[in-house]
């Protein structure tokens, strides 16, 4: 018989079994917060004191020896569903050998295992227990959450008596602090580094529950607040309300924000069969429903993930704020100079604060004053400061006051507009703003969207943490810090005329998506945000001038992004049109400023080279549009780019030049507007390459840097770029755009396409890498060898590597417009994205008889943006109702069947 077996108790897995349904249960019923933490603990508990009053009985060790204690969250007297229990073996070295010691914790902690109860142990001698939590971290914060469990109860309330004299007296509890701040840093970076990740990790992120055992860490060591088991934990904080380190109302707000993160991590245990703290996608959808967020999952998880953002970010506030407040006041050898500054605020101690005789509550620009002097000093402002700004900002009655004050409203403008870096915590003097709640206070219009999320993975920032990051990427453009990754945007923006309309529309620009426009239609934030501008931007003291501005702005903030990436800069109706909407080349130059700074805040990863180069096309398009600077008249253009390529043509092949003018005779002029004078030379020249070949793939200089070019040239036939889509799919390649061209060749149509890819994973690089198989896959689909199915099967099916984690889902639209073009109709898809989707949209266009002229390909996070210019059989428009209709279903169809 093994030991572990003789060591076990017969019904003790059935017990521990039964009491786990039985949690779960009150997990379904609704009963998922502390109070379920607090019956887990008391389960356990009773659990630990059997098991050692049996193994004090078998192995013969005096209890009086040893000291058995909870740490951790059991010993906060709180344990999620699946969570360890950790304990502590305390031993008396003079009557308890270490042998005996490991002895007798393995008679404890054996059956408890074989039970399926995860529990962490240490066993810790009296003596050695104070030096090792000088140098460990972890043993400091578990001499703090010991709690008796059984045994000799004298040596452990020894070993807390002597922690208190030797690690938390007040000269060492600075020190204290500071490790923890240092182990939160490390640790909040491994989880993420933010509170506003897509996936956050409800224990260890930013935010989550070990944040607030910090506070309690920090609270035990300096007053000696004791754990209290109430159903919501509110006695603790009371404690501190009682100190007068807490006020009420933010005990309050603490113990709300604990308790929905206890709900939530519970019930993230209840639905696995292990342990899991990650809120992942799917859980995000199922939580929801079940916590009452409603029966919409997409929906409901964005509303839930706005409390949980919210709740958060309290965490992290009342962590860095009590914190500060708790720690010893730091005691000078002399008195600093103290600097008064006017207006009831100070320097002191290079420090910007508040004037001994200033009175916050009845001086509410006092506030606004202070981040002027952080600006205008170069100097941070003090913690103690920002917290009293903190608290009246709590305050409505406050905030209605400060929102009535001219001065404020000025200032706070004047902030919005700062250019320079500022010492704030993070560099943004807005983000300062709104972390202690000033920008609320002034726009409380912005509360709708203060943590709201969209559910998807492209917008990875809640709209007003965006919104700041845009105001901030505003400021690095015109200090020039970024003008190696955005030259343009940083010339243009040193030119800025008239800042305070662009700056408050860049900071306004998705306010909307909190509120309805006037119909009552949540579905277009960009008019709802512009009307919001009409109550915001008068109350903030801009004339209506610039409040028509900026409303504009704000309007049309998406409309440079959706025109560079959805439709042909090439066409001169695109770019004439598009400046039909904006307010000149100011009105221009604005535009594209905040298209950037909202792209590229958008997401890490959402400003790609490619949206960036399209962004740049159509200013500079568009520019000379406004300018005057009218492109010559599209035959004199033709003729000019076809002596351009005749004359790069003779550098490399004198005396060849029929060839050349039989292939730019042969190709429409649409394709000679479209590319430029190299890239047509060598184009020609794949086309003289392929001989009789069934398909020829070359790859050519890309105009484009982040993208591989590739010109592919086969016999055209109907549903050849759904088998060069199959092709290239099957390579591993992604691809961001495409031109569809076909000539006429002895009788015979000769396809001559243009494809910008990348490697899913090698970008440029890995195209090189994967070209010999694509050529030999391009060749078997368009000589009928491979079935463009059969091969997508084999090399994106259900055993690819290919296959991705689960993601919220994307709902399918499909809209056409034939206004946009004068020559096409374009078909605009939004899709889940994955391998394979332009093969399947390419196919169905083809079933539709639909013939594709361009494609411009998008991708926002899994979301899939493609854009096709068709035409129906008979080479026109599509304009008629129940044609359009039939589009539309079958590429529905296509998408989701």
């Amino acid at each position: 018989m093994s030991q572990t077996a003789s060591l076990s108790e017969p019904d003790l897995r059935g017990i521990v079994e039964r009491q786990r349904a039985s949690l779960i249960a009150r997990v379904g019923a609704g009963e998922d917060g502390l109070a379920l933490g607090h019956a887990n603990a008391s389960f356990l508990r009773a659990r630990f004191e059997q098991r050692f009053r049996v193994a004090s009985a078998r192995t013969g060790v005096p209890a009086r020896g040893v000291t058995l204690a909870a740490v951790g969250s059991f010993g906060r007297g709180a344990v999620a569903l699946r969570s360890d229990a950790d304990v502590v073996f305390v031993l008396d070295p003079k009557l308890v050998t270490p042998k005996e010691a490991a002895a007798f914790a393995e008679a404890v902690l054996y059956p408890l295992w074989d039970a399926t109860l995860a529990v962490g142990h240490q066993v810790l001698d009296a003596d050695g227990a104070l030096p090792l939590a000088q140098k460990d971290l972890a043993t400091a914060t578990a001499l703090l959450d010991l709690r008796y469990l059984a045994g000799d109860e004298t040596p452990l309330r020894d070993l807390v008596a002597h922690a208190r004299e030797g690690l938390f007296v007040e000269r060492e509890l600075s020190a204290f602090i500071d490790r923890l701040d240092e182990e939160a840093a490390a640790r909040h970076e491994r989880f993420g580094g933010s509170v506003y990740l897509l996936e956050p990790d409800v224990k260890s992120g930013a935010g989550g529950l070990r944040d607030l055992d910090a506070i309690g860490w920090v609270a035990r060591a300096r007053y000696s607040v004791p754990v209290r088991e109430t159903e919501t934990r509110l006695g603790f904080w009371g404690d501190l309300v009682q100190l007068g380190v807490l006020l009420p109302r933010e005990a309050q707000e603490i113990a709300a924000s604990e308790e929905f993160l206890w709900r939530v991590r519970n019930r993230l245990h209840a639905r696995g069969t292990r342990k899991s703290d990650r809120l992942g996608f799917e859980d995000q959808e199922a939580l929801a429903v079940a916590m009452g967020y409603g029966d919409d999952r997409d929906r409901a998880a964005e509303r839930m993930m706005q409390e949980y953002y919210l709740r958060a970010r309290a965490v992290t506030r009342a962590r860095a704020s009590l914190l500060e407040r708790m720690r010893p006041v730091r005691k000078r050898t002399k008195p600093s100079a103290t600097l008064d500054l006017g207006g009831g605020v100070s320097l002191f101690d290079g420090c910007v604060t508040i004037a001994k005789n200033a009175e916050l509550h009845d001086d509410p620009a006092l506030a606004m004053r202070l981040f002027t002097a952080c600006v205008r000093q170069e100097a941070p402002v003090l913690p103690f400061a920002l917290d009293a700004v903190a608290r009246a900002a709590a305050d409505p009655a406050w905030c209605e006051r400060l929102r009535a004050s001219p001065e404020a409203a000025a200032l706070f403008v004047e902030l919005v507009c700062t250019v320079p870096d500022t010492r704030t915590r993070r560099g943004s003097i807005v983000g300062e703003l709104h972390d202690v709640g000033l920008l609320l206070a002034m726009v409380p219009e912005f509360l709708p969207v203060t943590g709201r999320v969209h559910h998807d993975v492209y917008h990875v920032y809640t709209v007003d943490v965006h919104s700041v990051a845009a105001i901030d990427r505003l400021r690095q453009l015109a200090r020039g810090e970024i003008a190696h990754e955005c030259p343009l945007a940083s010339r243009l923006a040193v030119e800025i005329a008239r800042p305070r309309p662009l700056f408050l529309a860049t900071l306004l620009h998705d306010v909307g998506k909190g509120w309805p426009d006037e119909t009552g239609s949540r579905k277009n934030h960009s008019k709802a945000g512009a009307d919001l501008c009409d109550a915001i931007l008068p109350r903030l003291g801009l004339d209506s001038e610039e409040v028509q501005e900026a409303k504009e702005l704000v309007l049309q903030h998406l409309l440079m992004y959706h025109v560079a990436t959805r439709r042909d800069l090439d066409d001169a109706a695109t770019i004439e049109e598009f400046c039909r909407s904006v307010r000149g080349r100011e009105g221009l130059r604005n535009l594209f400023l905040l298209t950037v700074a909202d792209l590229s805040t958008t997401s890490p990863t959402a400003m790609t080279s490619w949206k960036a180069r399209m962004l740049d096309e159509l200013y500079f398009a568009s520019e000379a549009h406004l300018a005057g600077h009218e492109p010559a008249a599209d035959a004199e253009r033709v003729a000019r780019v076809r002596d351009a390529v005749r004359a790069l043509w003779r550098k490399q092949s004198p005396g060849s030049i029929p060839a050349l003018d039989a292939y730019l005779a042969t190709m429409p002029d649409r394709y000679l507007l479209a590319n430029g004078p190299e890239s047509i030379e060598h184009h020609a020249r794949a086309v003289a390459e392929r001989g009789a070949m069934a398909a020829h793939v070359a790859r050519v200089p890309s105009r484009h840097p982040e993208a591989a070019e590739l010109c592919v040239v086969a016999d055209d036939r109907p549903g050849l770029l759904e088998c060069i889509a199959a092709a290239i799919t099957g390579s591993r390649l992604e691809v961001l755009a495409a031109q569809v061209y076909s000539r006429s060749v002895g009788g015979r149509s000769e396809a001559v396409d243009v494809f910008w890819v990348r490697d899913r994973e090698g970008g440029t690089e890995g195209v090189e890498r994967a070209l010999p198989r694509l050529v030999e896959d391009l060749r078997g689909v368009c000589s009928g060898a491979t079935d463009p199915t059969e091969l997508l099967r084999a090399r994106t099916g259900s055993a690819s590597p290919w296959r991705e984690r689960p993601s919220p889902a994307v709902p399918t639209e499909i809209l056409l417009d034939d206004r946009a073009s004068p020559r096409h109709t374009i078909v605009e898809v939004f899709a889940k994205d994955r391998p394979g989707l332009l093969y399947t949209l390419s196919r169905a266009l083809h079933g539709l008889g639909l013939s594709i002229a361009l494609s411009k390909i998008n991708t926002e996070g899994t979301r899939a943006a493609d854009v096709f210019y068709v035409n129906d059989v008979d080479g026109t428009k599509v304009s008629d109702g129940v044609r359009r209709k039939e589009i539309h279903d079958a590429l529905v169809r296509a998408i989701e069947g």
